[in-house]
């Protein structure tokens, strides 16, 4: 990789404030590239950006300009009406909530944009959506007889959302991959689930299919017997 992940979102956030100019109201680096857990060649870019009105052909623009980099950069888009009025998604509502909480800083932010107050109970709420969203694909994917490779990576995320989410209700706040595997395993004293060399393997083609799915099988079973109310 030509440049690092810091030089990347300094230089992206960078150029979409001289391109939006005054529509901006607010750049989030959200993940754990905001966290400096980085993976190269693994780990993308997630931003929040918050659009005074949200038009076409600023869209445009962050599309054309995200697809400049050799990273993936995501990004969740939302007016300023609608963040002001909370009609956001599961994981905004947590990555507001560690910015009220001084675990996150936010890249820009106009003075003008008011980001609302989120409460440990509102949080949970939206966590609770992801959580069982995610356990019913997860538990859809074990039915394949065979699993394509982004079928795979696919039960690898859902496997780190759903830990993520359990410790979130916990009253956590795991914010990368290194922080939700290492706390899941040792607040739960469950068997931990090594990242790094699931990622190595998975690059190898050398994935153990039945270990992911006796895994992921086990998981569902421990979660689902949790209290969660």
């Amino acid at each position: 990789m030509k440049n690092s992940y810091a030089d990347i979102i300094e230089s992206y956030v960078k150029e979409i404030k001289e391109k939006l100019k005054d529509n901006l109201e607010m750049v989030y680096i959200i993940g754990s590239s905001a966290t400096k857990d980085i993976v190269i060649n693994w780990s993308d870019i997630d931003t929040i950006i918050v659009l005074k009105k949200y038009n076409y052909h600023d869209i445009e623009t962050i599309k054309k300009v995200s697809n400049s980099y050799e990273v993936k950069i995501g990004n969740t888009l939302y007016s300023k009406k609608e963040l002001e009025n909370k009609i956001i998604d599961s994981k905004t509502y947590y990555y507001l909530y560690l910015y009220h909480h001084k675990v996150l800083d936010i890249s820009y932010l106009n003075e003008d944009l008011i980001i609302p107050k989120i409460t440990f109970e509102e949080c949970v709420l939206a966590t609770k959506i992801i959580l069982f969203n995610d356990l019913h694909n997860i538990k859809r994917l074990l039915t394949y007889d065979n699993l394509s490779n982004a079928q795979i990576k696919t039960m690898f995320k859902k496997i780190y959302v759903i830990m993520k989410s359990i410790l979130i209700i916990a009253g956590k706040q795991p914010k990368n991959y290194k922080q939700t595997f290492e706390m899941f395993s040792k607040e739960f004293n469950y068997e931990y689930f090594d990242y790094l060399k699931f990622i190595y393997d998975f690059r190898n083609d050398n994935i153990c299919i039945d270990y992911m799915r006796k895994y992921s099988y086990d998981l569902i079973v421990y979660v689902t017997n949790m209290n969660l109310n």
